[in-house]
Formats: structure tokens, C-alpha cells, sequence
């Protein structure tokens, strides 16, 4: 009698995006590694924070010129834009004038007036960002193409992807809070959003599977009222979360990434409009529950 062959499963951490990227796999180290720098390549190319990525060429050349990109680049950023219709602007990848420019984030940080906000909302615009071919244009001079919140999403998909191609059976990707799973039942922690550890652990399903949280507790100027997801419609942020997670089956980093950008300002009653599976903490440390998200998962369990 034969024994059944069974792949141990490989680790790698590191940074990337300006954040902790987990790859795990059961193939050997080379491909995890591999994958690795698929996501630096994927940095490279989209973060606003190196002056050669595409991204900062469009924004550069914002009202004068467009920009020739690749074509997984623009396929990203027609997805963008589409989310941003399907929300009716919730998510808008050219919020970036506000959050980079104004609030600084990453850079010199710094809470601007009303008056200054005011003053550039007609510039957050995703109906302005002209497509052809392989060029994207801005349409106005001062625009700011920002891909901050789907980016992470799609490198988790596009590496989880990558490994199953490339042979694994039992695969975790998570970038920043944006994961991807196939395989094995595993066990993915929510952070507490007011404190130390967990607030709920999430038991996938063996099938392929997106988990992607969005939260106002990492990333702030000053206080979590001043966090780095914002209302495009309104121009600054809102407060009813402190975290939010949206669970689907099948590898959708991309979308849900954006989604949860989106869901972030909404509250409980129209949030329903938008996912029902989703596990949201609000201010206060209330729990919500979408009324999909047990079917979603293998099990859950709040702490």
C-alpha cells in the first residue's frame, strides 16, 4: 500500500506596501519568494510614494498629457473606476488629492481647514479619468490618482493566483489585512480594534476565499477621529466604524478591497445595501453581522 505524499507548507514575511505581507504555500521556498517579488514589482509600479511608478507619472502629468501603462495597470484602474460607479463614488480612486496632498499622509502630515478641503473636492472626480487604450489621462490639472484602496486587494489575488498556478493545494496570502485563502480550514484573526489581540476568529472554508479588513486604528494624524479613510462625496472622514471585514468565496481581493473602502462610511442600515457578509466594530465596541457571513465561512468565533 501506497502512502499519500503530503507537502509541508513553506512561510515568508516581510514588508511590502508599506505594510506586513504573509505568503504561505505548500511549495518550496523559491516560489514564495517568487511571489514575493511579484507584490515589490506591483509596488513599483502603482505606490504614489515612488516618483517612476505609473501612478505618480499619471498624477504628474495631470491636465497636460496621458500616460502609456501596461495592460494589467489599466485594467486595475478601469476596475477602479467601475467600483466607483457601482458605488456611486463611496470609493474613488482620485480621493488622493485630499488624502495625499492635504492630509500628507505618508509624507508631511497635517490636519488642513474646511476651506482647503472645500477648495479641491471638484478635483475628486473618478469620471474624469479618461481611458484609452493603453493611456489614462487626468482629466484637470491638480488631479490625483490614488489606487491605495484596491491595491493590496488585487497583489493578494494576483500572488494567491500565482501560486496555485504554479502548483500549490494549500495556499494564505494576506497583505496588510487584504488575505486570500484555498486549501485548508484557516484560522484568520480580527484585530481588536480598541485594544490588545483578537475581537473574532474567522475558519475559512477549504475553498478559494477573500477576507479584507478596513479599520481606523492603524493609520491616523493626531487621534482615530483623523484616519486615513475618506468620504469622497464629503471630502473628510467618517466615524461610525472602527473596523470593518467583508468575506466572499472565490479569490476577489480587488473588489472587496475597494468595497470595504466604500462600506467604511456607511452606516449599519446601508451597509446591508452593499455586502451581507461583513463583521463590523463600531465606535462604541458594538458588533454587527451581516446575514450572509456564516455561509461564507467555515465557522466563527466572536471573543
Amino acid at each position: 500500500m501506497f502512502g499519500i505524499l503530503r507537502r509541508s507548507i513553506n512561510s515568508l514575511s516581510d514588508k511590502v506596501m508599506s505594510t506586513e505581507i504573509l505568503i504561505k504555500a505548500d511549495l518550496p521556498d523559491g516560489k514564495l519568494e517568487e511571489a514575493l517579488r511579484i507584490a515589490q514589482k506591483i509596488e513599483a509600479e502603482l505606490s504614489v510614494y515612488r516618483e517612476n511608478s505609473y501612478i505618480s507619472r499619471i498624477n504628474r502629468y495631470a491636465g497636460l498629457s496621458s500616460v502609456k501603462c501596461p495592460p494589467h495597470v489599466v485594467g486595475l484602474i478601469k476596475g477602479a473606476v467601475r467600483i466607483a460607479e457601482a458605488t456611486g463614488g463611496l470609493f474613488d480612486p482620485t480621493v488622493g488629492v485630499i488624502v495625499h496632498r492635504l492630509f500628507g499622509f505618508g509624507r508631511k502630515e497635517r490636519i488642513p481647514s474646511a476651506e482647503e478641503i472645500e477648495r479641491v473636492r471638484h478635483l475628486v472626480d473618478y469620471r474624469k479619468v479618461n481611458i484609452s487604450g493603453d493611456e489614462v489621462f487626468l482629466e484637470e490639472e491638480g488631479m490625483f490618482l490614488d489606487l491605495g484602496g484596491i491595491a493590496k486587494g488585487w497583489a493578494s489575488q494576483r500572488l494567491a493566483e500565482f501560486l496555485l498556478d504554479a502548483g500549490a493545494t494549500k495556499v494564505l496570502v494576506s497583505i496588510g489585512g487584504e488575505i486570500c485563502t484555498y486549501g485548508r480550514r484557516w484560522r484568520i484573526g480580527v484585530k481588536n480594534p480598541a485594544g490588545e489581540g483578537n475581537i473574532a476568529i474567522i475558519e475559512t472554508t477549504e475553498d478559494e476565499t477573500t477576507i479584507t479588513t478596513s479599520g481606523s486604528y492603524e493609520r491616523f494624524i493626531g487621534k482615530e477621529e483623523n484616519h486615513h479613510i475618506f468620504n469622497p462625496l464629503k471630502g473628510f472622514q467618517e466615524n461610525i466604524w472602527a473596523s470593518l471585514t467583508l468575506v466572499e468565496r472565490g479569490f476577489k481581493g480587488a473588489e472587496l478591497d475597494a468595497l470595504a473602502t466604500a462600506c467604511f462610511c456607511l452606516p449599519s442600515e446601508k451597509l446591508k445595501e452593499f455586502s451581507k457578509s461583513y463583521l463590523a466594530i463600531d465606535r462604541d465596541g458594538d458588533r454587527f453581522i451581516g446575514s450572509a457571513l456564516r455561509d461564507k465561512v467555515g465557522a466563527i468565533l466572536l471573543i
